[in-house]
């Protein structure tokens, strides 16, 4: 019997409340039990003093809160998706992994076998100097209660989230809209967040142990996302606090809402609400706004709202100044209403009236000033009418139209790809096995030439991760590193400057259609016409050629493979390849089995 299953099964037979160790609890965490289901949980958003004081509740013997788990089954495996506890328990394994001190001192890992192990394997470094072993030896043996429960549906797991959460003690008033939400609206709005403050994940169920890579943390903590460097935030258009309390889902709420219905509603809390059936009374509201969203289509909505982000983030730059002192000078950090006005009149432009920007350096001098030239917010509280900010759009909307022309059919669509890419590197570090990086498709030689194996690879590659199961989506993207020394390595040969993109560094493919003597749509085509030739099964040869794209990110240009599965095990060369990790295996006939029973399971 497992060690899970042991404390599982011990319950009435629904529901079990009893104490496990530390060192047990650990041993779930690097066993990828435990899991976060980021549809209603929020983000890893305890401070570090916050942390500190739970472990010394831990430390004299204190009792702490109850941690609600459910018992469920994920990957064909049993798990504990995490209900009530998260922060807590992140805080604790954090700790243990020598995340941060208490007291000035670090978790000594020769208190257990298993941290022990994972020091001897260079996983774990242990950080000096060291907690007292008695110190640590008492904080594995200390009994954290759980309450562990057996749902028979996700929406019972729901429920008993919003219950537990109803007083909004712990939660701010946007995370309860979103708690156990799962409405188009709701999907729509933490898609769009999450992609903006570039903690995105490809699934929502992800383990406890990747949380802390696309968390929003302080400089005080050395994982995740910096919250300064959150777009909100380094634009000062909304404040730290603020992103702790996901008002920036709010304000990109109030931007779908505006988008999607029509008449143009006002903006309050109480409509927010509404929006998100908050109080499960099945409102006329909310069915407008998920009607809405249904006509328009979630993904419009979202390729078009990314766009118009994108090409506000262009004009910034050139503008060199951050939004709320490009607004008006003296601004504070906390501009919300002023972004909202110039989003949507840049989106009733490029959107609404098929426009394309023909001057981005005109463009950002005429926003200059504007918040104070054009636009009247009024006093500023928690109503904003619809008359009001459809007057501010129209306003600024005039104002810019001039730096905007008609799109024509030689323009390219309304698509971008600069904060989808940047989606894509955080995801890939909790999901390698969906994604893979290649620096190019020539030999890093004196003397470079077109690197036929590179390019099979690649081919491999794009099988494996359609292997991997139904619905999977992959990408394999050349033009960017996950080595530092490889990128160097293009730098010295080509003299191409990089650009470093934690944890990946972007070298572009420019430099490959130079040596060629081509322009890079010249290269594009000659590299589809390579992938024509792979051996690639003929259903997922057609479907990488009609989604590969050519980008341009951080001024260099990249290529967008994309894999998916076709319902079925595909073979690469006579043999069956899938990913694990970073890696590519060959699967042995003995497996075979495991691997078809992925796609027909009965």
């Amino acid at each position: 019997m497992s060690e899970l299953t042991d404390i599982t099964n011990s319950r009435n037979p629904d529901l079990s409340i009893k104490g496990e160790s530390v060192e047990r609890i650990y041993g779930f965490y690097r066993d990828e039990t435990f899991l976060v289901n980021r549809r209603y949980q929020r983000k890893l958003v305890w401070m570090i003093d916050e942390k500190r004081s739970f472990i010394d509740s831990i430390i004299h013997g204190f009792p702490v809160p109850l941690i609600l788990l459910a018992d469920t089954e994920h990957e064909d495996k049993s798990r504990l998706e995490i209900l009530d506890g998260m922060q807590r328990l992140n805080a604790i394994l954090s700790f243990i992994e020598g995340e941060y001190p208490v007291d000035g001192k670090y978790f000594d890992l020769e208190t257990m076998a298993r941290t022990k192990e994972l020091r001897d394997e260079l996983i774990l470094r242990q950080k000096q100097p060291s907690l007292d072993r008695s110190v640590c030896t008492q904080i594995v043996g200390y009994q954290l209660p759980l309450s562990i429960y057996r749902f028979t549906s996700p929406e019972q797991v729901d429920e008993v989230f919003r219950r537990i959460n109803s007083n909004g003690k712990h939660l701010s008033r946007q995370e309860l809209r979103q708690a156990g939400s799962v409405g188009l609206f709701a999907d729509t709005v933490r898609r769009l967040a999450a992609a903006i403050r570039g903690d995105a994940s490809h699934s929502d169920l992800l383990p406890l142990k990747d949380m802390s890579m696309i968390s929003i943390t302080s400089r005080d903590l050395p994982y995740g996302i910096n919250v300064d460097d959150v777009f909100w935030v380094r634009e000062s258009i909304l404040t730290r606090e603020y992103i702790r309390e996901s008002r920036d889902e709010e304000l990109v709420a109030d931007l779908v809402a505006y988008i999607a219905l029509s008449p143009k509603p006002p903006s309050n809390s109480q409509r927010l609400d509404e929006y998100y059936d908050r109080y499960g009374d099945d409102n006329s509201r909310h069915q407008e706004i998920e009607d809405s969203i249904r006509k328009h289509g979630p993904e419009s909505i979202i390729e078009n709202f990314i766009v118009v982000y994108d090409e506000i983030r262009k004009v910034l730059k050139i503008a060199d100044k951050k939004f709320n002192v490009l607004m008006f000078k003296g601004a504070g950090p906390r501009v919300p209403r002023y972004y909202q006005t110039i989003f949507l009149a840049v989106y009733s432009l490029l959107v609404d009236d098929e426009m394309i920007v023909e001057d981005r350096a005109g463009l950002a001098q005429s926003l200059d000033g504007i918040g104070q030239k054009h636009i009247n917010i009024g006093g500023g509280g928690g109503r904003w009418s619809a008359k009001e900010r459809q007057k501010n759009v129209d306003a600024v909307t005039g104002v810019i139209r001039r730096y905007f022309r008609p799109r024509t059919s030689e323009d390219p669509a309304l698509d971008s790809w600069t904060t989808k890419l940047e989606n894509i590197l955080t995801q890939s570090t909790t999901e390698q096995n969906l994604y893979d990086f290649k620096q190019g498709l020539f030999t890093l030689d004196d003397e470079p030439k077109f690197d036929e194996e590179s390019l099979e690879k690649i081919g491999m590659t794009l099988t494996a991760i359609a292997n991997k199961g139904p619905g999977v989506t992959g990408y394999v993207i050349v033009g960017i590193s996950d080595k530092k020394e490889t990128a160097e390595r293009v730098n010295s040969i080509h003299g191409v400057d990089f650009t470093e993109q934690k944890p990946f560094f972007v070298t572009g493919l420019d430099h490959e259609a130079q040596i060629q003597h081509k322009s890079f749509d010249d290269y594009f085509i000659f590299v589809v016409d390579k992938l024509k030739r792979l051996p690639l099964h003929a259903d997922l040869k057609d479907y990488v050629l009609r989604e590969v794209r050519h980008a341009r990110f951080y001024g260099k240009s990249v290529l967008i493979l994309k894999t998916e599965s076709q319902g079925q095990p595909l073979a690469w060369k006579g043999e069956y390849y899938v990913r694990h990790g970073s890696s590519v295996r060959k699967i042995a006939p003995d497996n075979f089995s495991i691997l078809f029973k992925r796609f027909h399971p009965r």
